[in-house]
């Protein structure tokens, strides 16, 4: 057997009594915050599964970025839960003490809160992010020079400037290029003010 056959099943011991031991406390916990025994095994399952899998999101490549964050901030929340409820259920049943009230109800809302940040976390999964074919849209340039695609693709439309630049070689008036472009009189003067000092400019 090569080091990393060794490595991987050292691994596997290690996460096997791990995952019995954490779940023998968080059940035995249930059941001291009066969950029924024969139920009393789904929350370590709730707590563990969720952990798991928002790690296996936040570590994948596949997901976006804002559900990786989610997962992230749900994997390691479930992690410290599972921590802390693991050392408090040990203690309470290594000194023979009854939760208080405030546990009770905090390990009674942990199974509905996970129920809906996993929820959450399939919606922001099943939103697949939009991807743009670039083949689809941007030419691909050659040694030669651009490809075939530029003959094909529309003339742009002139821009308002060049629009206003022909009217007024024209010798177009105020108003009529007012009309022309769709603008005020102001506006149309302010233009032939600007063509008139370029065109001196350009003279000098």
């Amino acid at each position: 057997m090569t080091m990393r056959t060794w490595l991987l099943a050292i691994l596997g011991v290690v996460a096997a009594a791990a995952a019995v031991l954490s779940f023998s406390s968080l059940r035995d916990l249930a059941r001291q915050c009066g969950f029924d025994s024969r139920i009393a095994w789904l929350l370590p399952v709730v707590v563990d599964a969720g952990a798991a899998g928002g790690s296996i999101v936040w570590l994948g490549v596949w997901a976006g970025d804002v559900a990786r964050r989610f997962a992230r901030a749900l994997a390691l929340s479930l992690l410290a839960l599972s921590v802390v409820a693991n050392a408090f259920g040990h203690a309470l049943e290594a000194y023979g003490l009854q939760p208080p009230w405030w546990v009770v109800v905090a390990v009674s809302g942990i199974a509905p809160a996970v129920l809906g940040a996993v929820v959450h976390l399939a919606v922001l999964l099943g939103r697949i992010p939009v991807v743009v074919d670039e083949e689809s849209v941007v030419p691909e340039l050659d040694d030669d020079g651009p490809t075939s695609w530029w003959d094909t693709a529309p003339p742009a439309p002139p821009t308002s400037s060049d629009r206003a630049s022909e009217l007024i070689a024209e010798g177009i008036g105020r108003r009529r290029l007012a009309k022309e472009l769709g603008v005020s009189e102001h506006e149309a003067r302010q233009l032939l003010a600007a063509s008139r000092h370029t065109g001196a400019g350009e003279g000098a």
